[in-house]
């Protein structure tokens, strides 16, 4: 498995915890709705810079 492929899926497992301790309401819908945004970006974030590093050594 790859590191790209690594966190992409802990990002989902993050956000599907978080999504579920909002649906217990352990968590305020508005926080945990920003919390599961910033988890997507980073992810997005963290992916995209090492796709483009391994496109420009290519």
């Amino acid at each position: 498995m790859s590191r790209q492929t690594a966190i992409r899926i802990g990002a989902l497992v993050f956000q599907a915890a978080i999504l579920l301790m909002i649906w217990k309401g352990f968590l305020h819908p508005t926080r945990g709705g920003l919390l599961v945004l910033a988890v997507g970006f980073v992810a997005f974030f963290l992916t995209r810079e090492s796709s483009g590093k391994n496109q420009g050594h290519r």
